[in-house]
């Protein structure tokens, strides 16, 4: 049974004739008449029959009549709300972020964004990369923004920007105040990363094998923020994305290695092939318009972590 029979047996029902119903339905008459004879044919009665001056709906006739109007009015009503729905969507974006990138990076780049467009409603979902990725192949999210290596399977990935992981340490570290710092100097310190599933731990980890090095790790927190407060106490050191490192607040120095340096790519993820909104498209824009500090600039620094 298809929605344009149903379409067809009400405007019969509802007009009396079947050429006036051919007409309001954009139909030739020989054409309606073949679906209405196949909807009789799926039902297994007869439907219409001729009286003396209209086409009349038969007992049975009657008994769809009724669900036909009530399935074609429900058909009509989800088309509406569907279409609202769009417009109401039409001006908001929902962005997927690492914990690691959203309180350092966020805050300039809504409040520019706003300047320019204050009626755009911005949603934020802060969430490590594996529920990042799903959310997006789950259309929950307009993109995100994140640090590859990502899978690329039905994704499109586009670099930002990259930014130096900074050796952080204790004011009275004695290294504090050493010109030059070199990952092996580090062999005796104690680390302390973010716990397993954030990338930024995995990041430092794959550096640390590929050159070689094995960090000595004695605990695992779940923010930035603690890992820099407990630099500050000295129980050990870490690598902090340049965009946390803040003197002011943790008390607590910050070096560059010597070369090879770690470095994060910053980039967008989105759904390959995704048509986006108009407010989405804008955001995105802003985002690589979005003039950088000059410390998240790759300059000549290194290719990535």
């Amino acid at each position: 049974m298809e929605i344009n029979q149903l379409r067809y047996f009400l405007t019969v029902a509802e007009l009396g004739s079947f050429s006036k119903a051919a007409a309001c339905c954009h139909i030739s008459q020989p054409s309606l008449s073949i679906q209405i004879q196949k909807l009789e044919s799926e039902v297994g009665k007869q439907l219409l029959e001729r009286t003396r001056r209209k086409i009349a709906p038969t007992e049975p006739g009657r008994i769809l009549l009724g669900r036909a109007k009530r399935i074609l009015a429900q058909l009509e009503l989800a088309k509406r709300e569907i279409q609202a729905s769009d417009k109401a969507n039409a001006g908001s974006v929902t962005i997927g972020i690492l914990p690691t990138i959203a309180p350092y990076f966020l805050p300039s780049v809504l409040q520019t964004f706003r300047e320019h467009h204050p009626k755009i409603r911005l949603s934020i979902c802060e969430e490590k990369t594996a529920r990042l990725l799903q959310m997006i192949e789950d259309n929950e999210l307009d993109f995100a923004l994140a640090c590859p290596p990502i899978r690329e399977n039905g994704l499109e990935i586009e670099k930002l920007f990259s930014e130096e992981l900074l050796l952080a340490l204790p004011q009275k570290h004695p290294f504090a105040q050493r010109e030059k710092i070199h990952l092996k100097d580090l062999e005796s310190e104690y680390f302390i990363l973010l716990q397993e599933g954030h990338c930024v731990a995995d990041q430092i980890l794959d550096f640390c094998s590929r050159h070689g090095f094995r960090p000595r790790i004695v605990l695992r927190g779940g923010q930035i923020s603690t890992i820099q407060s407990l630099i500050k106490t000295g129980m050990g050191v870490s690598l902090i994305p340049q965009m946390a490192a803040n003197d002011d607040v943790f008390k607590i120095t910050y070096h560059s290695l010597e070369k090879p340096q770690p470095r994060r790519v910053i980039a967008i993820v989105k759904r390959r092939g995704h048509r986006l909104k108009k407010p989405v498209e804008d955001f995105l824009q802003h985002l690589r318009h979005w003039k950088k500090p000059e410390e998240f600039n790759e300059g000549d620094r290194g290719n990535g972590i």
